[in-house]
């Protein structure tokens, strides 16, 4: 299950801005190796957390597909401090979406 939680957009380059997405999803074992980094911290069951970059479609799933992702972050707050530190110029465009 995927959930996006914030949207906005941030700046590319120059004057272009494309669409950002935080995305609350649950533990996929289909991707079980790129969660190595957790593997201590994370189990079955809980919620992960990506940024989306860029151009983005849902599919009939629910399935999110876009440009590029970030890492998985195990809190909000973490994905919020990568985004603070790595993005230069950002806006969200709407409140928390729950």
């Amino acid at each position: 299950m995927q959930k996006i939680i914030k949207k906005g957009e941030w700046k590319y380059s120059g004057s272009t801005y494309l669409p950002i997405l935080l995305v609350e999803q649950n533990w996929d074992h289909f991707y079980e190796e790129g969660y190595s980094r957790f593997s201590s911290q994370i189990k079955r069951g809980e919620l992960i957390y990506y940024l989306h970059f860029g151009k983005y479609c849902i599919n009939e799933y629910g399935n999110i597909a876009s440009d590029s992702s970030s890492q998985p972050f195990l809190s909000v707050k973490e994905a919020m401090d990568y985004v603070e530190r790595n993005i230069e110029k950002l806006n969200w465009t709407s409140e928390d979406i729950q």
